[in-house]
């Protein structure tokens, strides 16, 4: 029998990376900005900022947020017109291309360095304050990110409203635990989606994240089942695995723990290579008195799961060592409380 939290010692056959999705937060995002005229019809705008943030697909930092659909296209990294009446129209593109490609080689400090000098170029242009403010969301500096929103906000035209800005601002305000901005931001994204036919679910996991930290469980149930719906539909395994793993988590605090354990049960079989669920079960099991089923679903998380460390020394991206790290359950993979509560039982051997 394996050990509680023992990491797994996978077979050299097994050690390929098998990582279990996880959202959260963030971290970045990969956001391809467009404008959404509001309006009875709203339409796209051409004018399109380029993409500053990395998939959450790609990340299991808890700021992360895929905010990407398949409407939201990079047209370029062209800026304003102003840069016409100035002396050297090079010396600006020269900036916009120092900003670009430090983004891109994740010199972030760079990027920054590059963007603000474009503002004191252009210092009324708000797509230079949106752009900027990605990059801020990405250093985690979410009060500069949300000064920078603001600001373009105000500067935009007030018939237009940009989807991008709205999610990411939406990311700093999670970023300082200001959940209701958050879920605000969330919100107007997500109708502004609806206008043009195109709802991004992982806007729709954000705010069902949001959502479960308030307490609204019943909201967050909602927009976790309709987030997996349109990742399943679009075809994306991964995003539909996540989005039920999470949908299934809001049935047990909503005292629907038979659903819940079918649907993980369901999960589990969709993504044999993750812990999630089958900690989630064992938890739930041993509530129940089912121990021999808690024990093996831990027991297969420990053994047969490859940890997600892709390299010797680096971190661990998965694996059932982290579970047993309750404030990182609770705040990063946002398991509601009384999930936490039991599996914190369980590994404790406490009787249910």
């Amino acid at each position: 029998m394996a050990l509680r939290g023992r990491l797994s010692t996978s077979s050299p056959a097994t050690r390929a990376a098998r990582v279990a999705l996880r959202c959260p937060r963030k971290r970045s995002s990969a956001t391809r900005f467009f404008k959404a005229r509001a309006s009875a019809r709203a339409t796209v705008s051409e004018e399109t900022p380029f993409t500053l943030s990395k998939s959450m697909v790609r990340t299991t930092s808890r700021r992360a947020l895929g905010l990407s659909s398949a409407l939201w296209v990079v047209v370029g990294f062209d800026g304003p017109a102003a840069r016409a009446s100035m002396g050297s129209m090079s010396a600006f593109d020269a900036l916009e291309r120092r900003a670009k490609s430090a983004y891109y080689a994740r010199d972030l400090s760079g990027a920054l360095d590059a963007l603000t000098a474009i503002i004191e170029l252009e210092p009324e242009e708000p797509v230079w304050r949106e752009r900027r403010g990605q990059v801020y969301v990405d250093l985690k500096r979410f009060e500069d990110a949300i000064v920078d929103y603001d600001f373009a906000e105000k500067k935009y035209e007030k018939e237009y409203r940009s989807l991008g800005m709205l999610s990411n601002r939406a990311l700093a305000y999670e970023g300082l635990a200001r959940w209701r901005e958050a879920i605000e931001n969330y919100s107007e994204a997500i109708k502004y989606s609806e206008m043009i036919g195109a709802v991004p679910p992982y806007v729709l996991n954000s705010r069902g994240n949001c959502y479960n930290s308030v307490g609204e469980y019943q909201k967050a149930l909602v927009d976790y089942e309709r987030a997996a719906e349109i990742f399943q539909q679009s075809r994306n395994l991964s995003g539909a695995i996540y989005a039920a793993s999470n949908a299934a988590l809001m049935k047990v605090e909503l005292g629907r723990v038979d659903e819940a354990i079918e649907d993980m049960e369901k999960v589990k079989r969709r993504a044999a290579g993750s812990v999630d669920m089958r900690a989630a079960l064992a938890a739930l099991y041993w509530s129940r008195g089912d121990e021999q089923r808690a024990e093996d679903n831990w027991n297969w998380s420990c053994e047969k799961i490859n940890s997600g460390q892709l390299a010797e020394g680096g971190p661990v991206l998965d694996g059932c060592e982290l579970y047993r790290d309750y404030d990182w359950l609770a705040r990063i993979r946002r398991w509601p409380p009384s999930m936490v509560e039991r599996f914190r039982k369980f590994i404790s051997l406490t009787p249910p």
